[in-house]
């Protein structure tokens, strides 16, 4: 299993637009600091692949990694390399990008996410929504298709995939979840597992219990800090009312568990991990843990 990180920044990515604090900073003068927003591609040959998450960088994250058309394979010129697309969640960070299958040859190419995630960002049959009509997207060039919690699918070369629900997104009185609820991603290929949840407001058992004996566990390291945005910028959100568990917390849950690798992305600008020279980075290092970078490679 060959996994790509097209992204590891949270929303607004590094630098964020608005921001000159250090780590904003220190990014716009060096272009190896800079994160676009999180994502990951797999595939088991390097051809076709299946991407988790549509950011507002698709377009030049994709260009980035040369998930670009092959010209001895393209017929007219024209080739997805995408075979499939997986969503967590609708938080725009995840799902904008979406629009950049709305261009050019008819693929057909299949979303998968929750089901309230496909009503919320493709509506139904007869009342579509934004993304159902923008450039007749769900018409014409993607196939949304609900996800029940547990389900599994089976994908390009006996890629497995399971989305499972986890906590992140807000809890509305009526028990539903606003934008949407919040799947992670268990996929399988030759006896090896990935579970990615980039966005993660707790470790719950049910969660620990399906990472363990995994080869890898690529997580949420929105904040490291529960106080960090008032740390750092004055606000008085944590990183737990905005459905983050911190990194200084979930190390310690996860230290010596029977994790083969422990990867952590979906950044932050105000995360003091983007500057290796903080103790935040020695302390996730001394648990043997590591932290995401864009176009990053893993190999399972």
């Amino acid at each position: 299993m060959l996994i790509t990180v097209l992204g590891s920044g949270a929303n607004g990515g590094v630098p964020q637009w608005d921001c000159c604090c250090p780590n904003c900073s220190r990014a716009r003068e060096n272009p190896k600091m800079r994160r676009a927003r999180s994502s990951v591609a797999v595939s088991l040959d390097g051809g076709q692949h299946v991407l988790i998450d549509a950011t507002p960088d698709l377009k030049f994250q994709l260009e980035g990694v040369g998930l670009t058309p092959r010209p001895e394979e393209a017929e007219h010129g024209r080739q997805s390399r995408i075979d499939t697309v997986l969503l967590t969640h609708g938080h725009g960070d995840h799902t904008v990008g979406i629009a950049e299958f709305s261009t050019g040859k008819s693929f057909g190419i299949p979303v998968h996410g929750p089901p309230d995630l496909m009503r919320f960002l493709f509506g139904s049959d007869d009342r579509s929504s934004f993304f159902g009509d923008l450039g007749r997207l769900a018409r014409d060039y993607v196939l949304p298709r609900d996800l029940i919690d547990g389900g599994r699918l089976d994908l390009i070369g006996g890629l497995r995939v399971t989305g499972f629900e986890i906590d992140h997104t807000d809890r509305m009185e009526d028990g539903s979840c606003f934008p949407s609820s919040t799947y992670g991603y268990e996929l399988e290929a030759d006896g090896r597992r990935f579970i990615y949840t980039p966005d993660l407001g707790l470790l719950t058992e049910d969660l620990l219990e399906r990472v363990e004996g995994s080869d890898l566990f690529m997580l949420d390291a929105t904040f490291w800090w529960d106080d960090e945005l008032n740390r750092i910028s004055g606000l008085r959100k944590t990183s737990y009312d905005l459905g983050h568990v911190p990194v200084e917390e979930s190390i310690e849950i996860l230290r010596g568990r029977d994790i083969g690798r422990v990867v952590y992305t979906h950044l932050n600008h105000t995360n003091p991990l983007l500057d290796p020279s903080q103790p935040a980075m020695k302390k996730l290092r001394d648990a043997g843990f590591e932290v995401a970078y864009d176009r990053m490679k893993l190999k399972l």
